[in-house]
């Protein structure tokens, strides 16, 4: 029996690689002692780097710093409950010449201590707040050389939640109150001076963001009236005005397909998703993605007939490939009510091209156009996160029809009835491995979360038995 699926709701995990922080506002959030959300699935880390200015006395005068914020965000967010914001941490690297200032004159060892002041600015649509948040700095050593790495602690305000829709979370320029230790048994006789830093101008100051969803009660979008369903948007319609959308940056496409007739594999070098989204709606939680991509060639090797050494290169391409190169990707996320796992289901109408053939080594003028007289349809479908790791494939059993070719050869030599006869058919498969790659911009790579340079091998084979797994589930 077919797979029982719902309308998939924005999963955990998606936010949390969305990397959402909660929604605040005085006209946005109410801070105070609202209780705190449900339990939900594992937070993200969230963590960003900017330059400030900052006017120490004479002489040493305005200098430029470094400020690195992170801090463990909440996985997902919905109206009408509060949010934490937990192990909200800054760092702040100091000269040396700077840190050696702040203690008494003349002494070159010593401790420095004190408090570090930010503000969360927060902005959804045309409002705006702040969030103060106070942070103290521990009693850290200067070490023997270098400059010296101070490090800020302190509690975020718990933030209520009350407005459905995105939300930015921006840090600021921190106020700093830094002094020396004093020797044990002594207290400071000097209150440590403020020093109220700026933000250098054009850099990204976004620690996260988050999609405020409203509360949606189990079998909302089954009640949905036959009216409201016929008016659903289609999958590769633009986001409607009860939709939200979130991009989705740097996802790598791995394409493999099975030719039956000719036993052969045709593996493409990566490619990219362009101009993807995910677009959530914010009535019944359903979900769907959109975007556009370009299938790279593959050069492939395989015997002609069960006995002809043949290569040749084939591509996918869009049905207007004389004026675009562009395929346009389309689907809706559904979810198994048993397992929660997600699913992707999409249509692609392409065309099929093959070029550059060689006969036992001897090339083969296809000409340009050597391509299947009708549409390929590739209806794909499995496991499948928007921000994660997918893996959809044709149907099993059925595969895709690879149509007659057309248009091959050159020099009045008529070759389409040979391709046709060698290679189109039915029971082909088309495999299709989605990644969304990680942005990191740390200059140090080491510091950068797993997955920022490319689709880490152990979520792949993960995918691989996740859809194996859904495979071999009864549907």
């Amino acid at each position: 029996m077919p797979r029982r699926v719902r309308p998939r709701t924005l999963t955990v995990s998606a936010l949390a690689a969305v990397g959402l922080l909660s929604a605040v506002n005085g006209a946005l959030t109410g801070v105070g002692s609202a209780a705190p959300a449900p339990a939900v699935p594992p937070d993200t880390n969230a963590k960003t780097s900017v330059t400030v200015t900052c006017p120490f006395a004479d002489p040493l005068g305005a200098r430029k710093l470094t400020t690195e914020t992170a801090a463990t965000l909440p996985a997902q967010a919905k109206t009408g409950t509060s949010a934490t914001i937990r192990e909200f941490a800054t760092k702040l690297t100091l000269p040396r010449d700077v840190a050696l200032a702040l203690l008494p004159a003349g002494a070159t060892a010593g401790s420095l201590q004190g408090s570090l002041n930010v503000d969360l600015a927060v902005h959804q649509g045309d409002r705006a707040d702040k969030v103060p948040v106070p942070l103290t700095v521990a009693a850290t050593p200067l070490p023997d050389t270098g400059d010296v790495t101070l490090t800020a602690t302190g509690a975020v305000p718990e933030i209520a939640l009350n407005t459905v829709g995105a939300v930015t979370f921006d840090v600021t320029a921190p106020t700093l109150s830094l002094t020396a230790v004093p020797p044990a048994g002594t207290v400071a006789t000097q209150p440590a001076p403020l020093i109220a830093c700026t933000l250098d101008p054009d850099q990204q100051t976004t620690l996260g963001k988050v999609l405020v969803l409203p509360p949606v009660k189990p079998g909302t979008a089954a009640k949905k009236p036959a009216a409201a369903a016929a008016e659903a948007p289609a999958p590769g319609d633009p986001p409607t005005e009860d939709e939200f959308a979130v991009p989705l940056s740097l996802v790598t496409i791995m394409t493999r397909s099975t030719v039956k007739k000719l036993g052969a594999t045709v593996t493409a070098d990566p490619s990219f998703l362009i101009n993807g989204l995910f677009i959530l709606n914010l009535n019944d939680g359903s979900s769907r993605v959109t975007g556009s991509t370009t299938f790279n060639q593959a050069t492939t090797s395989f015997l002609g007939f069960g006995f002809v050494p043949t290569t040749a290169t084939v591509e996918f391409l869009p049905v207007d490939y004389r004026n675009s190169k562009i395929i346009e990707v389309a689907g809706n996320i559904t979810t198994d009510p048993d397992t929660g796992a997600t699913f992707l289901n999409t249509t692609l109408q392409v065309m099929a091209r093959l070029s550059n053939a060689k006969v036992n080594g001897v090339p083969l003028d296809l000409g340009p156009d050597c391509v299947t007289a009708q549409t390929v349809t590739l209806t794909l479908d499995g496991p499948y996160e928007a921000f994660g790791v997918g893996h959809i494939q044709t149907d099993p059993d059925k595969g895709f029809r690879l149509p007659a070719f057309t248009g091959c050869g050159t020099g009045g030599q008529d070759l389409s009835p040979l391709l046709t006869g060698m290679s189109s058919g039915d029971g082909n498969q088309a495999y299709v491995d989605t990644y969304n790659l990680v942005v990191c911009t740390d200059p140090d790579s080491t510091q950068c979360p797993p997955g920022s340079n490319g689709p880490p091998p152990d979520a792949l084979k993960a995918a691989a038995k996740h859809a194996e797994k859904a495979v071999k589930k009864p549907h």
